[in-house]
């Protein structure tokens, strides 16, 4: 599998796994909210289950979050050379810069950098 079909790859799960966070976060959030409040939890019946349960939504939350960061994780990993390399442009730019004390010939960093 080539780096392109490697990124599309990763991207779509990493979309997935925020989907899953956001979705699962504003139902723990807005329908599913903890218990307490009023009454200690005795005055306002709240639903106990929207699709699923609440543990159900949490795990999908928490797992989602665990995905999500590996994911991050990894495109970073897969991304280190370019990361560098702008890094390292931006660096080299900032002390051509401070040298010259001029900041209008600035170049855009990312001329030499791979994909």
């Amino acid at each position: 599998m080539n780096k392109a079909r490697w990124n599309l790859l990763l991207d779509g799960i990493l979309a997935l796994a925020m989907l899953a966070e956001v979705v699962s976060g504003f139902v723990l959030w807005l329908v599913l909210p903890h218990a307490g409040g009023y009454r200690g939890g005795r005055g306002l019946e709240v639903a106990k289950q929207f699709i699923f349960e609440r543990s159900v939504w949490l795990t999908l939350h928490d797992w989602g979050a665990v995905v999500l960061t590996a994911g991050i994780l990894l495109h970073i990993f897969l991304h280190r050379k370019w990361i560098a390399c702008m890094f390292g442009n931006l660096w080299r730019n900032a002390k051509d810069a401070a040298r010259t004390r001029r900041t209008a010939n600035a170049q855009v960093a990312a001329q030499d950098c791979p994909n």
